[in-house]
């Protein structure tokens, strides 16, 4: 009888293949698991075919088509599918058969497998063979290699192996890779964490309970090993599983009561050497299985350990990383003394971030006042034991302290300050410790920035470490990553290494001083944005050069995912989330109010007294006169459109969320501020839980959406749509501020069922109000409470402790699932993107991107370019991606019922009812790392398009390859390679590089034109990328080709609570993008970004009015300015930022107008109290601001009258010299 075996599982494919050889009856042959080329030769080779499978059920193209030939030809063959809730199919076998075939499997082991094979002889070959039944091994067990004991004998193995006056790590990994028996790793492991110091206790299990054979679970193998007589004796756990525990049954609650931190350490499936030049790192499968999942049960992430190698008889196995598994015991040791220290002995290194590397700027924190947060921070660490010396009584005092210590201004540094800095590294030093370096970093380092120890920080010999001391920790800033230094390298070297500075920096913390743990200070900084692979880092990646062994913990906006996710998984971060800052709406203020009061005396007069609206009119065109409207909002023939049109906008500026200060560490929002947070999240529908607002003016007979976008009508008694929105808004928060006033209890939600806009309600309205009732004061109001654990579990981590994980999202859009903060976020599996969901928001986002482009142009786009960023897809679970597909005309297919995307398919002309739209992405280097499996589905898309036959009207894919391929052959390209470079629709950073060059270009001043912007965003941007994830090399050519021809540029938000003034990155991606386009064409395209923060109400603006809009809305609000100020040196800081974007998009878009300048000027620089109080907390932002203003009138972007020229320059000369006096006398 004839066998033929197939697996996509390594251990089994040995394991069978091992008992083939010792069978001559059954014949069992091991097949290929890539496929089979001749199904009806392999039909004729094999009387039963066996195929023992790792997936979630018929999910390749392999397995179907075996699955269909063999079902319709009705041979013999059984696909048993680990893991997959439909996981046998069969021909032939009964279901005792069955059930037998698979103990054999699970069971696992050589004997089982030799004698499945024996008993398979036997059952359908009529074979004269015996066969034992299905014996079980051991479920879990300890491994050393020198214990020859039993492998269940927990107390044995400690008695011979276990000290208790020495750190203990657990490490756990699979059964499966036990029974195989090849412990090439496991064993270094071990060694090597004996090397280090400490027991091993290294314990294998399945990472969940099958109860088809009532295997036990994995937290009863680390209950029994890792805790017995119910103590837990290891002090850091290191996994080599793969996907989720948690997915397995281990819960969260469990791990949470270990209290163990668990670092991810990873057996790369590529081999070792194509791991070595891997770029990547980890292919796609891998980043899903290895990394993201993981990161639902709270991992920290380490490094590969093993890699696979060919052995002597042509078998794959795993071969470790020695040098890895050195960096992983470091790592563990590191954490284990964090549990074993006293805090008293232990020191912590405080990291400020700091761009650009001012002193305007140190504590860079998008939405975190990280002065203030520190603080509270080091509050806390005292009374916990930590020693330290002084803590300052407010965030101005704490500057001062670091501003007159040595920091990265060198601009307001004195020679003083550098002499005096409480960190010196000195050349010595660095060269015993750059030796050591492996010799591909060296030499680049060498290439890029000389001879070690470089000039970069270089006084005096010595390579100054700025910050201060202070007790047991020291207070310092991040330096700067190099671009600043040598702006020629955005041009010539995006993957530059750091500096010799930056390197020697963090050597000197860890190495010199002798950090314990680092704290990273907010969202973000650069470490985990340094060279090297994008996942499962080597020793020649800088964040693995730089935070070497150190903890590293970082508090991290919960909203900005994808760039949390980064520091888990490129710098090794345990995150702790904090809290967003309070959104509140915009309300009416100033000349936009003036202009709301014109406008509704208008709308009465025009109701009653029709012929007499002289003076109305009049003083609608005045007030709006003062909006500067012009251009915007134009008035033709029919003022009452006019007026509408004014009313509409005034209405959407009125009820935008915007910030209304910054988020404290640890501090939960009390009083007035909460009710205000409480608004904000019930605002929107999001997580299946109703719009409160929307369920007020439901109960009122109005539609919210009706009510917003035509302000300018009235209701029945009298009030305008716009006042009346007002009215709801208000009802909702006196709703909740009835809540409040009765502690937002139980019997508070219920009281408010008698409030008259519930009572009056029907019976169906009533139980969605009584809903939302409970949900806050049962689940929003507790949760904001917990905002403390921002602080606690930064205390956790630092002794040590696990963090429990939790999901990351935007509050006001993704709903309070991410509530509590102070927890280790996750993101999703980027295999699901984009969600049913998505797909959907992904459609409307471009419809109406066609539709806005057919309004203002007449007709169709033919190429669109948009940015992917990995943050806001993971966040809409991949809208973007969706938005993308849609444009082409493709749909995504998912599989059931997991829900990943399992292909995709072509939507027909006749459905489509419009051409093909042709769409380029510039993939974020960040997005590139963590969706590597969308880039695939983008690369699919292109194809299937691309190949349809189509006419040129009805496919602008297809048109534009054709025409580029055309171009290419041309210019001498083969016919081929041109078809393949013409049809590349995904760009982005070098391998191993991020950004987009244009802020640290901007922020240099190192360029004069539109030319020199589009020079590096190219340099940045040009990298083609392919289906598989990786790069096909720098095509400057066919880039430029593709912003040439783009019609239209976009990128989506998905939540109000950042934009495009919030940072630089969105300037430098989209505005980058806008920039080649003007530069390549000499004209603009149209620019548009789409809003989905509100799921219900999803629209798209043109960049220009969303710049109009935000500036309007928030830059000049009195609520966003006195939130900011009350935040010190920070909210100056943030202001300072804030005008600074504004003029970055203004060089790459020209998006500013003279009025806003002069606002700016007016209202941030120029006001004698804002000066008055800027110089008080952070004149260096001051300094800043004036600069700035000076360089957009330098450069012509601004016609600023003399008088305010005047003032500008007198106020920069008078803080510039101030600063240089206040350096020189530092003490």
């Amino acid at each position: 009888m004839k066998i033929a075996v197939y697996t996509n599982i390594l251990r089994v494919r040995v394991l069978a293949r091992r008992c083939a050889a010792q069978l001559k009856d059954p014949a069992v042959s091991v097949c290929p698991a890539d496929g089979v080329a001749d199904w009806e030769q392999v039909r004729a080779e094999a009387d039963l075919h066996l195929f023992l499978w790792m997936g979630t059920g018929l999910d390749n193209a392999f397995l179907k088509k075996a699955s269909h030939f063999l079902q319709q030809r009705r041979i013999p063959h059984l696909i048993v599918v680990d893991n997959a809730e439909h996981d046998k199919v069969s021909c032939g076998f009964s279901e005792e058969q069955i059930q037998t075939a698979w103990s054999y499997f699970r069971y696992d082991g050589e004997e089982n497998m030799r004698n499945l094979f024996l008993w398979l002889g036997a059952e359908f070959g009529r074979l004269p063979v015996h066969a034992e039944p299905p014996a079980a091994l051991a479920w879990n067990g300890v491994y050393h290699p020198d214990w020859v004991g039993n492998p269940e004998d927990a107390a044995g193995y400690l008695a011979a192996h276990y000290d208790a006056g020495r750190p203990t790590v657990g490490v756990i990994f699979y059964r499966s890779e036990w029974i195989t028996g090849d412990f090439t790793y496991h064993a270094a492991l071990v060694r090597a964490i004996e090397a280090a110091g400490m027991n091993a206790i290294a314990v294998f299990s399945n990472s969940y309970r099958d109860e088809r054979v009532e295997s036990p679970t994995l937290m009863e193998a680390i209950e029994k090993y890792f805790c017995p007589r119910g103590q837990c004796i290891v002090d850091v756990i290191v996994s080599t599983m793969k996907f989720s525990i948690k997915a397995g049954g281990t819960r969260i609650e469990d791990l949470c009561e270990l209290g163990v931190p668990i670092l991810e350490a990873y057996t790369v499936l590529a081999p070792k050497e194509e791991w070595e030049r891997s770029p990547a790192g980890l292919d796609p499968m891998e980043v899903s299985m290895s990394v993201a999942m993981p990161e639902f049960d709270g991992v920290i992430h380490a490094v590969p350990l093993a890699a696979k190698v060919r052995d002597e008889s042509g078998e794959v196995c795993y071969a470790s990383l020695e040098e890895r598994m050195a960096r992983i015991a470091a790592k563990a040791r590191k954490w284990a003394a964090l549990r074993r220290k006293s805090n008293a002995e232990k020191k912590i290194a405080v990291v400020f971030h700091n761009y650009p590397p001012t002193n305007a700027n140190i504590g860079s924190a998008a939405g975190l006042d990280s002065p203030e947060s520190v603080l509270r921070l080091l509050t806390a660490m005292r009374a916990a034991g930590y020693v330290i010396d002084e803590i300052p009584e407010s965030s101005k005092t704490f500057m001062k302290l670091l501003t007159d210590h040595a920091t990265n201004d060198r601009h307001f540094m004195s020679a003083q300050q550098a002499r005096d800095a409480d960190g010196h590294l000195t050349a010595e030093q660095y060269r015993a410790f750059f030796k050591e370096l492996p010799d591909r970093v060296r030499a680049q380092l060498e290439k890029d920035w000389g001879d070690a120890p470089g000039d970069v920080f270089n006084y005096d010999g010595t390579l100054l470490i700025p910050g201060t001391l202070n007790g047991n920790l020291f207070i310092t800033v991040q330096p700067p990553r190099g671009f600043g230094e040598d702006p020629g390298k955005l041009l010539h070297s995006p993957d530059a290494a750091p500096t010799h500075h930056y390197i020697g920096y963090y050597h000197w913390l860890r190495d010199i001083w002798r950090a314990d743990a680092v704290i990273h200070v907010g969202t973000h900084g650069s470490l985990e944005w340094l060279p090297g692979k994008g996942t499962g880092l080597s020793n020649a990646c800088y964040p693995d050069v730089s935070l070497g062994d150190l903890p590293d913990i970082y508090p991290y906006w919960i909203t900005i995912v994808g760039e949390g996710l980064q520091a888990k998984r490129r710098g090794a971060a345990c995150l702790i989330s904090h809290l967003s800052p309070l959104m509140e709406l915009a309300g009416g203020f100033e000349e936009l109010g003036e202009l709301e009061q014109a406008l509704d005396e208008y709308v009465h007069f025009r109701a009653s007294q029709p012929d007499n609206l002289e003076a109305a009119e009049a003083l609608v065109r005045e007030k709006a006169a003062a909006c500067h409207f012009e251009g915007e909002i134009d008035e033709g023939e029919d003022f009452s459109d006019y007026a509408a049109a004014l009313h509409n906008y005034v209405t959407d500026i009125k009820n935008m969320q915007i910030r209304t200060g910054l988020h404290i560490l640890g501090r939960a929002p009390e009083g007035e501020r909460l009710i205000d947070f409480v608004c904000a999240l019930v605002r929107m529908e999001h997580g299946g839980e109703a719009s409160l607002v929307r369920l007020i003016a439901a109960q009122a007979g109005y539609d919210y959406e009706e009510l917003l976008t035509h302000s300018e009508r009235m209701t029945a008694d009298g009030m305008t749509y716009g006042r009346k929105l007002d009215a709801i808004e208000s009802e909702m928060r006196a709703i909740i501020a009835f809540l409040a006033e009765r502690d937002y209890t139980t019997e508070a939600a219920e009281a408010a069922m008698a409030l008259p806009v519930i009572a009056a309600a029907p019976a169906e309205s009533r139980a969605a109000f009584s809903h939302a009732l409970r949900e806050i004061t049962e689940n929003i109001v507790p949760r904001l409470q917990k905002t403390e654990q921002e602080i606690t579990g930064t205390l956790r981590a630092l002794t040590g402790r696990y963090i429990e994980p939790s999901a990351a999202g935007a509050p006001t859009t993704n709903g309070t699932d991410v509530l509590p903060t102070g927890r280790n976020f996750y993101g999703i599996d980027p295999r699901c993107m984009p969600t049913p969901a998505a797909w959907e928001y992904g459609r409307q986002l471009g419809d109406a991107l066609i539709e806005q482009y057919i309004s203002d142009e007449g007709r169709y786009p033919e190429a669109v370019g948009i940015v992917f960023w990995a943050g806001s897809n993971m966040r809409s679970h991949g809208q973007c991606i969706a938005e993308l597909f849609y444009l082409m005309g493709v749909r995504p297919v998912w599989r059931r019922p997991s829900q990943r995307v399992a292909g995709l398919e072509i939507i027909p002309l006749a459905e489509l009812k419009r051409p093909r739209i042709d769409v380029t992405a510039r993939i974020s280097g960040l997005f590139r790392d963590a969706v590597p499996n969308a880039v695939h589905w983008v690369d699919e898309a292109v194809r299937m398009v691309r190949d349809l036959d189509e006419s040129d009207e009805e496919n602008y894919v297809r048109k534009h390859v054709l025409a580029d391929a055309t171009w290419l052959e041309e210019q001498g390209e083969a016919r081929e390679s041109a078809w393949e470079r013409a049809s590349v629709r995904i760009f982005g950073d070098p391998p191993g590089a991020y950004g987009a060059g244009i802020g640290d270009l901007l922020e240099s001043k190192a360029w004069e034109t539109l030319d020199d912007l589009a020079a590096v965003y190219t340099r940045f941007s040009g990298t083609a990328y392919g289906g598989d994830g990786l790069a096909r090399g720098y095509d400057p050519e066919v880039f430029q080709r593709r912003m040439a021809g783009l019609d239209v540029t976009v990128k989506n938000e998905d939540t109000r609570e950042t934009h495009m003034f919030s940072s630089d990155d969105y300037n430098a991606y989209h505005g980058g993008m806008i920039a080649t386009v003007r530069a390549l064409t000499g004209k603009a395209p149209r620019s548009y970004t789409g809003d989905s923060s509100d799921r219900q109400r999803i629209v798209l603006r043109s960049v220009d009015e969303e710049a109009a809009r935000l500036f309007r809305g928030e830059a000049m609000n009195p609520k966003f300015i006195e939130g900011m100020k009350s935040h010190g040196y920070k909210g100056a800081s943030d202001l300072a930022n804030y005008l600074a974007h504004s003029y970055q998009w203004d060089a790459t878009s020209a998006v500013m107008k003279d009025w806003m300048y002069e606002g700016y000027a007016r209202k941030y620089v120029l006001d004698a109290g804002m000066q008055e109080w800027m110089q008080d907390v952070n004149p260096w932002a001051l300094h800043r601001m004036a600069e700035t203003l000076l360089e957009a009138q330098q450069r012509g972007f601004w016609n600023a009258s003399e008088e305010t020229l005047a003032e500008l320059r007198s106020l920069y000369l008078s803080i510039e010299g101030d600063l240089e006096e206040r350096a020189e006398g530092a003490q």
